[in-house]
C-alpha cells in the first residue's frame, strides 16, 4: 500500500511538471509572436506615414502643375507655400525656374493668379499686333516728315533762285543806268556851250530819274533782304528737322553663336569695317534710336567677308532681353568708309573740378576711332577748320553769367552754335558725349594685376566655325572639308 502511494504521489509530480514545462513552452513561443506582431505593426504604421507624406507632396506638385497650365487658380500667397515646402525636389524646383522665367514675359497689369502657360501665347502675340502697329504709325510718319522736309527744301531753292534772279536783273538794271548817265553827261557837256537852257532841263530830267532809279534801288535792296531772311529761317528749320534725326542704324545681328558670347554681323570689308570697332545693339523692333535702350554692346573681333564680321559681347545684356538675330547695331563714332568729325567748343568741365578736361575728352574721342577736326576756344579762336563734314559740335555748361568776362564767353559760345547751325552741324552737351563714350571706356578694357576682375574672365565657348554664316566659296569649303578627312585617316 505504502509502495502504491509513493508510485501515486510520483506519477502525479511528474505530471506536474510536465504540464508545467509545456506551459512555459507555450507562454514563450505566445511571447515571441505578440512581440514579433508589435514590431511588424510599428513598421507598417511607418510605412504608412511615408506613403501619406509622398501621397500629400505629390498631390502638392499636382495642384502647382494645375495652377502652371491655368487650372484651380492659386493665389500667388498659395503658390509661394507650396514652392518652399518643395525646395527639397531638384526636379521641381527645376520646373519651378523655368515657370517663373517664363511668367516674366507677362506685364504688370497681368494678376499672379492669371499667369500661367495657355494664357502666355495670347498674351505674346497681342503685345507682338500692338508692337507692330505702334511701328506701322512711326513709319508713316517718318515718311511725312521726309516728304515734308524735300517739300521745304525744293521752296527754298526756288525762292535763293528768284531771289538770284532779281539780284542780277537789278545789277543788270543799274550798270544799264549807270552807262545812260555817263553818256548824257558828255551829251550834255558837249552841248552846254550851245543849249544851256536844255542842259538845265535835261539835267533836272536826270535827276528825276536817278531819284526813281534809287527809290526802286532801295526797293529791289530791301526786297533781297527779306529773301536772304526767308533762305536763314527756311535753313534754320532744316537743321532743326535734320538735328532731330542725326542718328541711324549701321547693320544688324545675323547669328549669335551658343552662349551668347559671340556674334556675326552683316557689315565687312566693302564697308570699310575694321577690328576694335564697338557697336551698340538694341532690339529689332525699335524704331526711334534716341529712345532705344542699348541692351549689350560689341566689339568687332575679326572682319570674315565683304559683308561679315565676328564680334565679340563686351557688355552682355541681361538675361531678360538676350542679343538675338535681327537685332540692330549702331555706333555714333562709326561711318562706312570715312572718320566722323568732331569739334570741341569752349573750355568743358566733366568732374565739375573748376579745370578744363578737353584734353581728356579728345582721348577719349581718338580712343574711339573718331578724329577731333577743330577745335573752339572760349574767345572764339578757331583750331582747325569747322565745316559742314564735322558730324558733332560738342559744348560744355554755360558759365554763370556773374562777370564780363563770363558773360563775354557766353556770347562767345552762342555765336559758335549759331554758326553751326548755319553749317548743319549736330550741338550736343558733353554729357551726351560722356554718355555715349560709356559703353566704350571700361567695357573694352580689361585691368590686370591688383586691379583684375573676375567678371573679365568668363569660361571660355567652343565655337564651331562651320557653323557661323561666311561668305567663302563653296569649292574652298569641298577642298578644307576634304582635308580634315585626310589628316583624320593619316592620323594613329
Amino acid at each position: 500500500m505504502v509502495a502504491r502511494d509513493d508510485s501515486v504521489i510520483r506519477g502525479s509530480l511528474i505530471a506536474c511538471l510536465i504540464f508545467l514545462g509545456g506551459s512555459l513552452v507555450v507562454n514563450f513561443f505566445f511571447w515571441r509572436w505578440a512581440n514579433t506582431s508589435d514590431a511588424t505593426a510599428v513598421a507598417a504604421q511607418s510605412r504608412l506615414s511615408d506613403v501619406q507624406g509622398d501621397v500629400s507632396e505629390k498631390d502638392k506638385q499636382l495642384r502647382i502643375l494645375k495652377a502652371m497650365l491655368g487650372v484651380g487658380g492659386l493665389t500667388q500667397a498659395e503658390l509661394d507655400n507650396m514652392k518652399e515646402s518643395l525646395d527639397a525636389d531638384g526636379e521641381m524646383q527645376a520646373i519651378q525656374d523655368q515657370f517663373t522665367k517664363d511668367m516674366s514675359y507677362f506685364g504688370a497689369e497681368v494678376e499672379a493668379q492669371n499667369r500661367n502657360y495657355p494664357a502666355l501665347p495670347d498674351y505674346l502675340v497681342t503685345a507682338i499686333r500692338s508692337r507692330n502697329e505702334q511701328y506701322g504709325m512711326a513709319r508713316d510718319e517718318a515718311t511725312k516728315i521726309r516728304a515734308d522736309a524735300d517739300a521745304d527744301i525744293q521752296n527754298a531753292r526756288n525762292q535763293q533762285q528768284l531771289a538770284e534772279q532779281q539780284r542780277d536783273d537789278a545789277e543788270k538794271k543799274s550798270a544799264t543806268l549807270s552807262q545812260q548817265f555817263d553818256e548824257d553827261r558828255a551829251r550834255m557837256n558837249e552841248d552846254n556851250e550851245k543849249n544851256r537852257d536844255k542842259l538845265t532841263k535835261t539835267s533836272q530830267d536826270f535827276d528825276a530819274f536817278r531819284q526813281t532809279a534809287r527809290t526802286e534801288a532801295n526797293q529791289l535792296v530791301s526786297k533781297t533782304k527779306q529773301m536772304q531772311g526767308t533762305i536763314d529761317t527756311q535753313k534754320l528749320q532744316l537743321n532743326q528737322l535734320r538735328a532731330d534725326k542725326f542718328e541711324t542704324t549701321q547693320g544688324e545681328i545675323r547669328y549669335v553663336v551658343a552662349g551668347g558670347n559671340v556674334v556675326t554681323i552683316n557689315l565687312g570689308s566693302a564697308d570699310a569695317l575694321r577690328p576694335g570697332v564697338t557697336f551698340g545693339v538694341i532690339d529689332g523692333d525699335e524704331t526711334r534710336l534716341q529712345d532705344a535702350k542699348v541692351k549689350a554692346t560689341i566689339q568687332v573681333s575679326q572682319v570674315q567677308g565683304p559683308h561679315l564680321a565676328q564680334g565679340r559681347v563686351v557688355a552682355r545684356p541681361d538675361i531678360s532681353s538676350p542679343i538675338i538675330p535681327g537685332d540692330k547695331i549702331f555706333s555714333p563714332f562709326w561711318a562706312p568708309g570715312r572718320v566722323v568729325k568732331i569739334a570741341i567748343a569752349g573750355n568743358i568741365d566733366i568732374d565739375g573740378d573748376g579745370r578744363s578736361d578737353n584734353s581728356a575728352i579728345k582721348g577719349q574721342i581718338l580712343a574711339a576711332g573718331a578724329e577731333v577736326a577743330a577745335e573752339i576756344s572760349s574767345t572764339g579762336a578757331v583750331t582747325g577748320q569747322l565745316d559742314p563734314t564735322i558730324r558733332f559740335l560738342v559744348v560744355g555748361q554755360d558759365p554763370d553769367a556773374t562777370n564780363d568776362q563770363n558773360a563775354q564767353a557766353i556770347a562767345t559760345m552762342g555765336n559758335v552754335k549759331a554758326r553751326a547751325a548755319e553749317l548743319g552741324l549736330t550741338v550736343i552737351p558733353a554729357w551726351k558725349l560722356e554718355a555715349y563714350l560709356k559703353t566704350i571706356d571700361d567695357t573694352v578694357t580689361t585691368p590686370l594685376g591688383s586691379a583684375v576682375r573676375g567678371e573679365d574672365f568668363p569660361p571660355e565657348t567652343t565655337i564651331d566655325s562651320r557653323r557661323l554664316p561666311n561668305d567663302r566659296a563653296p569649292i574652298y569649303e569641298a577642298q578644307q572639308e576634304g582635308m580634315q578627312r585626310g589628316n583624320r585617316v593619316l592620323a594613329p
